[in-house]
Order: structure tokens, then C-alpha cells, then sequence
């Protein structure tokens, strides 16, 4: 715009020096409409696009891309000849921006739209704001800042794979667990089944002996695994990674698969995370499809560089409340050892070791952006 005034000012300049060397009618009315011209064109932005109104919209949202629609209502009766309006496209978790400008002429009482199309670049929650607009006048020399304050958010998921969760009866035989699972057999003596033939391999525990004298054949239990919600899975922020968005997709592809594997197998379990705004931990029970997609809405809102999840949490509520802890992150959180209950805690860390064990007894399992879905297929708790 500057650049305009530059070269509109050389025009006036050139007109005055017509006008000095042919003191004539035309090259008067030369020198006045180059003055008059810029000074209308200001009059015309002054007056036009005081009842501008900005909005953008969801049009269409598939698996992989979204379409977002920019909506521009003119409500004057002037038309306006320019307007530039920026879109910006933030990811929440990772940071990552991006902005686009939207240039568009506004008929009289008119409305312009503008169909662009967001490819997420990584698994998080996308604010897409129209934050600022400026109108032009018909040349370009002026213009003026409106108010443009409208969003709308999308949620680009992660990519999931199975993860063959394995229930030991030392976590899942709580109390509370008066549910049990129809589909798979498991090792609570408190809950048989069905009795079948006894299969080379089967424990000699399971054997039914009473009825198997009975019978005179081998007959085992099939015991069942109870549906527990003593289980707590957090996704513990990572603010050492916060600059590596690969890393970041990873850690929250894995925390995504274990709610979404605990799920599929039927259990009831809690999901837990930072609330970015309070620092306050959220702890929300996942019983369904509908709760994993509400919590994920969430979750990946959470700036990495958000206080960790872990630390938010007051010890004496995983000591009473939960049976296993499973965490995804990026660092084996400090006072993980403060946890007295005696249940199993299970570390799915990125960067570290393949596997191991801290001092406290936490198995600590470890993945990369490249091996994770490799490394990480099951898990026993």
C-alpha cells in the first residue's frame, strides 16, 4: 500500500510539473482529478463497510481434510471493493499456525463466501478464527482495520492400531468389579464360565474335581476376567517434546489406542489429563464410543507445555480410587514411587528404553514416533 502511495504521489507530482510548464485548461483538470481521485476514493472506504458482519462455518469434515466456509454479510447499501480478511489456523497442542488471507469484493446488501480447505498437519485440536479484516478503498492507498471475532474447531484424531490389553487378577479382582466379560476367558476363581473338556495346557488349578470324578473325564472351569473401572489412563503432558510434533502424534496415538482398545474389550475405566485453563486435573469415566469422542475433543486441546498431568493429580486419590495406573508420556514422572497402594503402574513412555523397570516397581515400556505401533501391540496390567 505504501508502494501505491509512492507511485501516486509521482503522478501528482508529474501532473503539477504538466500543469506549471502548459498553464492550460487540461492539464488543470488533469492536476485536479489526480488530487480528487485518491481523496473520493478515501470518501468511498469511510462510508462503505460499516455493517460488515465475518463469520466462518463448517462445511464439510472427512477423515483426513476439512472444509471451512468464509462467510462476509454486507449489510449497506454501499458496495464494498475490497476486503481482506485473515483465517488462522492454529493447532492447540502442538502450536503450529498458519494463516491464510481472503481477499473479496461485497456487493450492496450482498454476502460473499470463501471455501478453503484445512489439512491438519498433525493429531489436535485446530482453532480456525477469522481474527482480523481491513477494507480498501477502490485504489489501494487507504484502508481501515474492522472487528472480526468469530472461530470454530475442529478435531484432527490420531492415528490408533490394536493393543492387546492382557488383565491380570491381581489388578482387575477388585471389589467393586461385579461385571464380567463375555467374550474372553480369563483367571478370576470367583467367576466360572462354562465347564469344558480339559485341554492339554489348561492350569491344573482350573480342574473341576468334583465333577470330573463324577463324569470320569477331565473337566477345567472357564473363568472370567471382571469389568473393572479401577483403571486410571493418563496422558501426561510433554513439554521436553513440545517442539516435535511427531512426537507429540505419537504419545497421543498411543494414549488413544489404549482408551479405544480398553473400550473395545468392554471395560469401564477413567481417562485422565491437564485442564489447560485451570491446571486442575480432569479424571472422566469412559463407558462408551460417545464418552472416547467427547474426551478426545478435550484432550487434545492440551498445550504440551501444560503442567503434567501426574503432578495435578493428588496421590490419595489413585491410591484409593484405582487399581492400575497406565501413563503415556515422554518422562517417568517424578513421585511415581508415591503411590502405596500396591497396584500395578505401567509407564508407556516415548524416547526411553525398550523396557524396564524403575525402583519402585512401575514397568516402564518405551517408543519412538517409528516403532511404536510395533513395539506397543500388547500390554499386560
Amino acid at each position: 500500500m505504501l508502494r501505491r502511495r509512492i507511485y501516486w504521489l509521482l503522478i501528482i507530482i508529474f501532473a503539477g510539473i504538466l500543469y506549471l510548464f502548459d498553464n492550460g485548461t487540461v492539464t488543470l483538470a488533469l492536476l485536479a482529478s489526480c488530487i480528487a481521485a485518491p481523496l473520493l476514493s478515501l470518501g468511498l472506504l469511510m462510508v462503505s463497510g460499516r455493517h460488515i458482519s465475518i463469520g466462518v462455518e463448517k462445511a464439510d469434515s472427512g477423515a483426513d481434510e476439512h472444509d471451512i466456509r468464509l462467510n462476509i454479510v454486507n449489510r449497506d447499501l454501499m458496495p464494498v471493493s475490497d476486503i481482506e480478511t485473515d483465517v488462522a489456523c492454529t493447532n492447540i497442542r502442538t502450536g503450529e499456525s498458519e494463516r491464510i488471507s481472503v481477499s473479496r469484493t461485497v456487493r450492496p446488501k450482498g454476502k460473499a463466501s470463501e471455501l478453503f480447505n484445512v489439512v491438519p498437519g498433525h493429531a489436535g485440536r485446530y482453532e480456525i478464527s477469522a481474527d482480523s479484516a481491513r477494507i480498501y478503498d477502490p485504489l489501494r492507498l487507504w484502508s481501515r482495520r474492522i472487528k472480526a471475532e468469530d472461530r470454530v474447531y475442529i478435531t484432527a484424531m490420531p492415528d490408533t492400531y490394536d493393543i492387546d490389553i492382557t488383565v491380570t487378577s491381581s489388578s482387575s479382582a477388585m471389589p467393586e468389579s461385579d461385571r464380567y466379560r463375555d467374550g474372553r476367558g480369563g483367571n478370576d476363581p470367583g467367576e466360572v464360565r462354562g465347564i469344558r473338556e480339559y485341554i492339554p495346557g489348561d492350569p491344573v488349578k482350573n480342574i473341576h474335581w468334583k465333577l470330573s470324578g463324577k463324569l470320569d473325564k477331565l473337566l477345567v472351569k472357564e473363568l472370567g476376567i471382571p469389568i473393572t473401572d479401577q483403571f486410571l489412563v493418563i496422558l501426561d503432558n510433554a513439554a521436553d517434546v513440545g517442539l516435535n510434533p511427531d512426537a507429540l502424534d505419537a504419545i497421543v496415538s498411543v494414549y488413544t489406542s489404549v482408551l479405544t482398545s480398553l473400550s473395545r474389550e468392554g471395560f469401564a475405566f477413567n481417562a485422565g489429563w491437564t485442564d489447560p485453563d485451570t491446571g486442575e486435573p480432569v479424571i472422566r469415566r469412559i463407558s462408551n464410543e460417545e464418552d472416547l469422542i467427547a474426551a478426545a475433543d478435550d484432550y487434545l486441546a492440551v498445550p504440551a507445555t501444560t503442567r503434567s498431568a501426574f503432578e495435578a493429580i493428588d496421590r490419595d486419590i489413585i491410591d484409593s480410587r484405582f487399581a492400575h495406573l497406565i501413563m503415556a508420556g515422554s518422562q517417568i514422572p517424578e513421585g511415581i514411587d508415591s503411590i502405596t497402594n500396591g497396584c500395578q503402574v505401567t509407564l508407556l513412555m516415548y524416547g526411553a528404553a525398550t523396557e524396564g523397570r524403575t525402583d519402585s516397581g512401575a514397568d516402564v515400556i518405551g517408543f519412538n514416533e517409528n516403532t511404536y505401533q510395533t513395539e506397543l501391540t500388547s500390554i499386560e496390567v
